[in-house]
């Protein structure tokens, strides 16, 4: 038969992954959060360029930038998925840590159900992880592009003055 002090330290073995993992979730919601207003600010940059190109007339530019402008929307739009997931993520950690702490009260009726919430939160924390990494093929695309109309602009503004 297990002592008290033995169902207590199991309780608290149990609960200690799940803490790590809502400190690992934690830590990729700051940086993410970093990510969105990174991607906020450059819209907010592209939106003045835009609207500038527009009243010099300077139609192409003024195309490409609406180009990157849908781009940014889209990034926006994994990077919030991204932090969604992480959201739940966070949460499933956080009930898996109560089931675990309930199991040890109830002498260990669900013990299969605490490690389930944990596996289905690292699932979670993949998918919103993968969402990040299409983001960045994203930004690599269009930081692609914006460089190859920077050289054209370049190219263009020197053959003007031969």
């Amino acid at each position: 038969m297990r002592t008290i002090l033995e169902a207590d330290l199991s309780m608290v073995s149990a609960m200690i992954t799940p803490a790590i993992l809502i400190l690992a979730a934690g830590s990729l919601v700051s940086s993410t959060l970093v990510r969105l207003g990174r991607v906020v600010d450059q819209t907010r940059v592209l939106l003045g360029q835009s609207e500038r190109f527009r009243s010099e007339g300077n139609v192409e530019h003024a195309a490409a930038i609406e180009q990157w402008l849908d781009r940014q929307l889209r990034r926006a739009a994994l990077v919030r998925n991204a932090l969604w997931g992480y959201y739940i993520a966070i949460a499933l950690f956080l009930l898996s840590s109560i089931v675990l702490a309930f199991n040890t009260a109830l002498h260990g009726r669900f013990d299969w159900l605490g490690a389930l919430i944990v596996v289905l939160g690292g699932i979670v924390l993949m998918l919103a992880t993968s969402a990040l990494v299409v983001e960045v093929g994203v930004s690599a695309g269009s930081l692609k592009e914006e460089v190859e109309l920077h050289k054209r602009r370049f190219a263009s503004g020197h053959q003007g003055r031969r």
